[in-house]
């Protein structure tokens, strides 16, 4: 069978579309988890979608590696500037949905933020509300799915082990 060369630019664009993106597990000096509340959720209730809580994060930018957004990312939505490590603690890949590319989002953690940083959350326009709780108290404000991603990926965080998703389940 003879194969056709193809100059790598075409190549390039036949290859399927995708995003990536990042969050951060913020954990309070209590061991509470960090949810930020998206200031749009009340247009996603009106089309019979969830509530909107996520963990600080969102899409890489043009040039960015994960690290480097979810620091961007953090900074931007709470107004924290994370110092010192940034811990990878998963990926969780999303297939085609609603008009979306396929989207493998890196999640990272950190040391638990200190009184003062967890008192001085300040949300940016995107967000509404934010909340320190128990990953238990999550359960009955975020979907099933939202709560399975949330409970591996706090797990992972414990025990010290990556964890790799599929839309928000152990693979």
């Amino acid at each position: 069978m003879a194969e056709t060369w193809i100059p790598r630019e075409e190549f390039v664009e036949t290859l399927p579309r995708a995003l990536h993106g990042c969050g951060v597990l913020l954990f309070d000096p209590d061991g509470k988890l960090l949810l930020l509340h998206n200031s749009y959720s009340a247009g996603r209730t009106a089309k019979g979608w969830p509530q909107r809580w996520w963990a600080p994060g969102g899409l890489l930018d043009a040039g960015e590696i994960p690290e480097q957004a979810a620091r961007r990312e953090v900074a931007e939505e709470t107004g924290l500037d994370l110092e010192g490590v940034l811990r990878p603690v998963g990926v969780d890949f999303l297939p085609p949905a609603e008009g979306w590319p396929p989207v493998s989002t890196y999640f990272f953690s950190t040391w638990p933020l200190t009184r003062e940083q967890a008192d001085s959350v300040v949300l940016s326009e995107a967000h509404d509300q934010h909340r320190f709780l128990e990953l238990a108290d999550w359960e009955r404000e975020v979907s099933a799915t939202m709560y399975a991603r949330l409970t591996a990926l706090v797990l992972a965080v414990e025990t010290g082990r990556q964890v790799v998703l599929h839309c928000g389940r152990p693979m």
